[in-house]
């Protein structure tokens, strides 16, 4: 028997055994003494890893180990050599392999590559820039964290399967806790079963609400499965979220569940307690009316970018950026629109937006002093260029106007089809106004850049009479062109 453990390991093993005189073939009795077993297993783990270079032990597939002297230890288990470990637990199936993965580093470093091997876990310690990874994996992520080659991945995308089972979701979490904060910067979520149905519903709540713990800077929730239910819109009086608590920059919502009555607080508070930069809310088949209600109730003042289903009208857009004038990206599914009205700044994000020019019957732009870039009708043509054709074009004049340079037409035509073009300068409050800043008498030379007009309306305050007023525009526009002159007392 000691023969064929010195054989075994490559040395005496380190046990005292003495064979009594009495004993025969047949019944031999041994009487077996170890020296120390204070620490084996730390004293064993030490040198495992110190000889670790020498194994070529690769944590994400098993390779052949070069012999070493093995490790001078008095328990038999830690004096194999690596290469009969790797044996041995490879006969295991992967229940046994994640148990022995946790009892010390020794067998964690041996049992983990054997176990991540047979459940297809696809980590590359070559490029951790992302990991794939569905619900019933979770469980190797607690042993994962622990291997000497772990690395924080900088982007997770997990799968929520239907079976997904509270363990699951508990592994997972205490992966995202226990990893380095704000290592992982990038999470996202699928699912594509009825997640309202599960039976760990109040776990998968729970987990949302915690998953901000883990310091990410976006978060993708996206389900497959198609939501058929009411909105949790209507409670939106009732929530208030708390600014900053989370390390968020970016959120993507799609998925209808995610406004359900059971799913709303985590989103609304998603929203609400972070600095968000970028926002989608796609694919969640609210109504125009619980649009109009949360985009009214949502301030994101950091937010720059901007995406949103077609159902959110283009009323309820203007107003969202008319309170976020940061906002440069705007993204908005197709939907048919015939009327925009509202300051130019903010009509000219949903007009990009669109996929497909519209035909408007009206749109109605009004100018602010910063439109002029360079001058205030280049500003009018960029809206116009993104329109198919116009029936009425109507333009609210600035109040006031930094330079006459500002009013001039830069010569420019538009292609655009205009039929009724109007003019208006009733905000502005009429004192004594000098010829130099009459702009409803300025803009008549902006008559000339839309070449098909057949109606010219203007209205407001002029410095200059009706009459003085129609002559000057009768000598820009066409014989055939009807007009119509208005000015205020």
């Amino acid at each position: 028997m000691g023969n064929s453990i010195s054989h075994i390991s490559g040395r005496q093993s380190g046990m005292n055994v003495s064979t009594s005189p009495q004993d025969t073939p047949q019944s031999s009795k041994h009487n077996i003494e170890f020296d120390d077993l204070a620490s084996p297993r730390k004293e064993a783990s030490d040198i495992f890893l110190k000889r670790k270079a020498d194994t070529q032990l690769d944590p994400f597939s098993m390779k052949r180990v070069k012999l070493y002297e093995p490790c001078n230890t008095t328990a038999f288990i830690w004096s194999l050599p690596a290469e009969i470990l790797v044996l041995i637990v490879a006969l295991l199936g992967a229940r046994d392999m994640c148990c022995v993965a946790q009892v010390c580093s020794l067998l964690r470093e041996i049992a983990g590559p054997l176990f991540f091997s047979n459940r297809n876990f696809p980590t590359s310690p070559k490029d951790l820039f992302h990991i794939h990874v569905d619900s019933p994996s979770f469980d190797i992520l607690s042993t994962w964290i622990w291997m000497d080659a772990f690395r924080p991945p900088r982007m997770m995308l997990c799968w929520l399967n239907p079976d997904l089972r509270a363990s699951q979701l508990s592994a997972f979490l205490h992966f995202l806790q226990s990893v380095p904060h704000k290592s992982i910067q990038y999470i996202t979520l699928f699912w594509n079963f009825d997640i309202l149905t599960s039976p760990i519903l109040p776990q998968i709540l729970t987990f949302l609400e915690n998953i901000h713990a883990s310091g990410c800077k976006e978060l993708t929730c996206m389900g497959f499965y198609h939501f058929v239910g009411s909105s949790g819109v209507t409670r939106l009086t009732r929530m208030h979220g708390h600014m900053g608590v989370n390390h968020l920059k970016a959120f993507e919502a799609s998925s209808g569940v995610l406004f359900s009555p059971e799913f709303f607080p985590f989103t609304i508070q998603t929203i609400c307690s972070s600095n968000l930069e970028k926002l989608r809310l796609s694919y969640i088949k609210l109504s125009s009316a619980h649009w109009e209600k949360l985009m009214w109730y949502l301030t994101i003042l950091a937010l720059v970018k901007l995406q949103v289903d077609a159902d959110c009208t283009p009323s309820t857009l203007i107003r969202f950026l008319a309170r976020h004038p940061a906002i440069h990206t705007l993204s908005r599914l197709t939907l048919p629109i015939s009327k925009l009205d509202g300051p130019l700044s903010h009509i000219l994000p949903v007009l990009r937006s669109l996929h497909t020019l519209p035909t408007l019957t009206c749109l109605a732009l009004s100018l602010q002093a910063h439109d002029a870039s360079p001058d205030y009708l280049s500003s009018v043509l960029q809206c116009v260029d993104h329109c198919e054709s116009v029936e009425y074009l109507f333009i609210s004049l600035p109040s006031q106007i930094h330079s006459r340079s500002a009013m001039i037409w830069p010569g420019t035509h538009s292609a655009v089809r205009i039929k009724h073009l109007a003019f208006d300068s009733s905000d502005i409050v009429r004192t004594s106004l000098p010829f130099a800043e009459d702009t409803l008498a300025l803009s008549v030379q902006w008559i000339q850049a839309f070449p098909d007009v057949k109606r010219v309306s203007m209205r407001g305050y002029s410095a200059l009479a009706a009459r003085d007023l129609v002559d000057i525009v009768r000598k820009v526009v066409a014989a055939d062109v009807e007009l119509s002159v208005t000015l205020h007392n």
